[in-house]
């Protein structure tokens, strides 16, 4: 088991960004809609960021606030 990555998402915004805040929490801006795609570009995005192989970063699913939950293998 890794570590826990909680992203909360804008979407729908005119830039693509990747801003950490707190402990493993990042604040992500997309230009994309939501849909089922979303947590693959994330993992994408995450793994450029920590500067791992994108096969490092698996999505997890949705906490109960609706922030995307990452796992980093």
């Amino acid at each position: 088991m890794g570590m826990k990555i909680t992203v909360k998402v804008r979407f729908n915004t005119s830039h693509e960004k990747l801003e950490a805040f707190g402990n493993n929490m990042y604040l992500a801006y997309l230009m994309l809609p939501e849909d089922g795609e979303s947590g693959k570009v994330l993992a994408m995005l995450l793994s450029k960021k920590l500067g791992v192989p994108p096969t490092r970063v698996e999505f997890a699913g949705k906490d109960t606030r609706g922030y995307f939950v990452f796992e980093y293998l």
